[in-house]
């Protein structure tokens, strides 16, 4: 339900769970979206959010309402799907591309932020590159072995930066 409000009162931020039979904290980002209906444009100039927790978690709200957590790409998990429609477009034509391709994302710009959540132990340009390479590497052989593409007819493998990338059409 869309209730606009100028006050809004978020008494406590856990809730039980039947199934672990124990109270959990609510992710943060419910929380957010009930403080979010204080003050809604379109209904008032300004909204006053209330937040009531134990004192333990007091900080952690304190900290998060200045200091935001970072947002993280999730493009390593659905990376063959983007490359495979990328070389379906003919934007992708060869490794070359596809690792430029990472160089425009929001994941590569993430990667220099916070690379430890990355799993990058330092941002030397041998260990970034040797990173996105066998990032690409992995996609292109899990739409390889799905059928969707065929890489470098002549050697059978796509080490080489350059080898070509074909899709294969059903």
């Amino acid at each position: 339900m869309n209730f606009p409000a100028h006050l809004v009162v978020i008494k406590g931020t856990e809730y039980y769970d039947g199934k672990t039979h124990r109270y959990v904290d609510m992710p943060i980002t419910d929380v957010l979206q009930m403080m979010g209906r204080a003050g809604r444009p379109q209904f008032d100039d300004h909204g006053v959010a209330v937040v009531l927790v134990h004192d333990v978690k007091k900080n952690f709200y304190k900290k998060f309402l200045y200091e935001p957590f970072p947002v993280e790409s999730s493009l390593r998990e659905v990376l063959p799907d983007h490359l495979n429609a990328e070389i379906v477009a003919g934007t992708i034509q060869t490794k070359q591309d596809a690792l430029d391709y990472i160089t425009w994302t929001y994941l590569f710009r993430r990667l220099y932020q916070n690379p430890t959540y990355y799993n990058l132990e330092t941002l030397e340009s041998e260990d970034v590159n040797t990173f996105l390479s066998n990032l690409v590497q992995q996609a292109l052989n899990v739409l390889g072995e799905a059928y969707c593409i065929t890489l470098d007819e002549v050697s059978g493998n796509c080490d080489n930066p350059c080898c070509t990338i074909k899709h294969i059409l059903n």
